[in-house]
């Protein structure tokens, strides 16, 4: 029996607010020596993100999750170490629950400048923090791998949907962000390419034209990298708990794995036609969702983790049982969407008001992030 192949390297990038530690709302003022501090004391695995109020960490290559744990657990802290000595506090969720969308000031970087000048009121709204895990693949086609990893998408939504609240109201969806999301162009579901030769076509002609001035602003929920040799996925909430993000970056990469040693998806536009549904039922119930699958049938979030972990059988090694084991806890317990709402309610069942149940909603949001990463990836 061959042995089967070694997991790819891969790498994880995690959006983060700046808080007024006082109001808990985003901060306003960021001190101009902010930026200055994090590149002195974490150099490029920081970047400035389209907002002054919003930072990135990006790690560098990985081969192993309980590298990744260290990572986050270690940048996070020292992120949050030098936002506290410039007066700050950092929160780790894909929409902060009550701050006004557009009181945001841009970041002073000219290429975002230049998207708030295009994209208007689109750009000045998105005030959202995502996850992104970049997954190495060589030696075969992107795109057709790209394909074949595709359907999975919306499951590893609703495992990370973090942005029920927004402007200070309940949105009736768990992930808001992938809605505010689909009004920006190329962003949502990846076109429907043949393969990596007719993406690079696609992306050229818009660059010749003028249509958008980067590589990197065909911004799909999954796509190849245009500036490494990986698959990039962005459809993920942030993640408060570091639990969740290795959990889900972990579940990526046996997805990706997997994917490389399938065939192309039966009926590419009947599965379309499923990812489309599968997107909304995600974004709006989570893990409560209902999804399509092969066979034309309806499962639940739980029916579909198990399809997902048969899928990867030839990977199933002790982290894989972790990382569907926390993926199962999430389903059971709630996604972060699910247990801000219960935050939520919790303080309004003790006589809160409105304003002060929010306010504990980014308490409970900052306790999450200061958890350390736990049992996932464990040897």
């Amino acid at each position: 029996m061959p042995a089967r192949p070694a997991l790819p390297r891969f790498g994880i990038e995690e959006e983060f607010f700046l808080l007024d530690p006082a109001s808990l709302d985003l901060a306003r003022d960021v001190p101009l020596g902010f930026s200055h501090a994090c590149r002195g004391v974490l150099g490029e695995e920081v970047a400035e993100e389209i907002f002054q109020c919003q930072y990135e960490l990006v790690s560098p290559v990985l081969r192993q999750l309980d590298e990744a744990a260290a990572f986050l657990s270690d940048r996070r802290r020292r992120l949050r170490a030098i936002s506290r000595s410039h007066g700050l506090e950092t929160l780790c969720v894909a929409a902060h629950p009550f701050t006004h969308p557009h009181s945001q000031p841009p970041a002073f970087r000219a290429r975002y400048q230049r998207l708030f000048d295009e994209a208007g009121v689109v750009a000045r709204q998105s005030l959202l923090c995502g996850l992104h895990v970049h997954v190495e693949v060589r030696g075969i086609d992107r795109v057709r791998v790209m394909n074949r990893v595709l359907p999975w998408m919306p499951l590893l939504l609703a495992l990370s949907a973090s942005s029920p609240f927004w402007g200070g109201r309940d949105t009736g969806l768990v992930s808001y962000r992938q809605s505010l999301c689909g009004e920006w162009p190329r962003m949502g579901p990846p076109v429907q390419f043949t393969d990596e030769s007719q993406w690079r076509r696609y992306i050229a002609l818009l660059l010749q034209y003028g249509l958008m001035h980067e590589p990197g602003h065909a911004w799909w929920f999954l796509r190849p990298s245009a500036h490494y040799p990986t698959l990039e996925l962005r459809i993920p909430d942030a993640c408060p708990r570091i639990d969740d993000a290795l959990c889900i970056a972990g579940l990526f990469r046996l997805l990706v794995s997997q994917a490389r040693e399938t065939h192309e998806p039966e009926e590419p536009n009947w599965q379309r036609a499923l990812l489309a549904e599968n997107f909304w039922q995600a974004r709006r119930h989570g893990c409560a969702g209902h999804f399509l699958v092969e066979g034309d049938q309806v499962v639940s979030a739980r029916d579909w983790l198990q399809r997902a972990e048969a899928a990867v059988e030839d990977w199933r090694d002790d982290e894989s049982q972790r990382l569907f084991t926390h993926a199962a806890r999430i389903i059971e317990g709630g996604n972060s969407a699910d247990r801000q709402r219960m935050a939520y309610q919790s303080a309004r069942g003790k006589g809160q008001t409105d304003a002060a149940a929010l306010i504990a909603v980014v308490h409970h949001l900052l306790a999450e992030n200061r958890l350390a990463a736990g049992a996932v990836a464990r040897g």
